[in-house]
């Protein structure tokens, strides 16, 4: 994998703005804002203009303060952009230019024109049916049936082999498009501990992360080990942190072989003991977790767990785990 570095959304924006009305440029970091037809990681093909040159059905590419993001214009008079699944409004921002294509990989999906009508109309069911509890339900329904243990095999066949291993420090691209579509964990903290604690060699390693990566690199599933004090958390010991894998590998051992990384590591580096909080309600996790010898922790640390979090701001209640590591 490349070991280039992304440019920062300032040198982005000092582009962008510096480039004359009609040239175009493809631009990374656009965010989540046309899920699922744009996802972290994708490019987005920008023709300079400002905003007299669009109308209603296109899509904008936007300066909010310090973000770059991509809206669906939803109309001129007054001027109103959204998201595609809808949600609360927010600033229109700096108008910079509109999205003529979008690139996935080696895929790019052209957005032209006379299509405007179709993705206005799009955008505007999607945001009434996404509103309602009961679509998002429904959503997750149909989302949950087809990740099934049905589908297992022809994923497995789409996916293709997946390598999981420790996560390097060129490896940092991958993480942050990762991390921008599915985990709630800042970028700049992870950026951080992957260039000064994860991706070290392994005489200097502090913690470690690992990743499922496909055939071409991308990241199917994260989870890292460290200690929580990295997040001014007053909590000892190593903690596994945000298990997260992808619904197309799912229910195909990879949460068990992520685990089973860091853990490994873990014992490398001398620990005797890890720890994991998981939300109460999420079933999958912690039957992997008990799978791989996890117990419920002592009460006291359970308590002091919830205590931190519920300081930090979080409301889920939390179950505790932890687990012998043999030397």
């Amino acid at each position: 994998m490349s070991s280039r570095k992304t440019p920062s959304t300032e040198v982005l924006l000092g582009v962008l703005e510096a480039l004359p009305p009609g040239q175009r440029l493809w631009v990374h970091g656009v965010g989540g804002s046309l899920h699922p037809l744009l996802r972290a990681g994708d490019a987005v093909r920008v023709l300079r203009c400002g905003p007299g040159a669009l109308a209603r059905g296109d899509v904008a590419l936007l300066r909010q303060g310090r973000k770059l993001v991509a809206h669906v214009v939803v109309s001129t008079r007054p001027w109103r952009t959204a998201p595609l699944l809808g949600g609360a409004d927010t600033p229109a921002g700096v108008t910079l230019g509109r999205v003529v294509a979008v690139k996935r990989g080696e895929w790019v999906v052209p957005l032209p024109r006379p299509f405007r009508p179709a993705l206005w109309m799009t955008q505007r069911t999607l945001a009434a049916v996404w509103a309602r509890p009961g679509g998002r339900v429904v959503y997750r329904r149909v989302r949950d049936f087809f990740f099934s243990g049905w589908s297992r095999p022809f994923r497995r066949r789409l996916v293709g082999p997946l390598e999981v291993r420790l996560l390097r420090a060129g490896d940092l691209d991958a993480l942050l498009a990762f991390a921008g579509e599915r985990l709630v964990v800042s970028t700049s903290f992870l950026r951080r501990q992957l260039r000064e604690r994860w991706g070290l060699d392994a005489p200097a390693r502090r913690g470690a992360a690992a990743g499922a990566f496909d055939a071409e690199g991308r990241m199917r599933g994260f989870a890292w080990v460290d200690a929580y004090r990295q997040e001014a958390l007053p909590l000892d010991g190593v903690w596994v942190r945000s298990l997260v894998v992808a619904p197309q590998v799912r229910r195909m051992g990879v949460a068990t072989r992520l685990l089973g990384c860091l853990l490994d590591e873990a014992r490398r580096q001398g620990e005797v003991r890890v720890q994991a909080d998981v939300d109460d309600d999420n079933t999958a996790s912690l039957q992997t977790f008990a799978r791989l010898g996890f117990r419920p922790a002592p009460a006291e640390l359970t308590r002091q767990a919830n205590e931190a979090w519920d300081a930090a701001g979080r409301a889920k209640a939390l179950v505790v785990l932890e687990r012998e590591l043999a030397q």
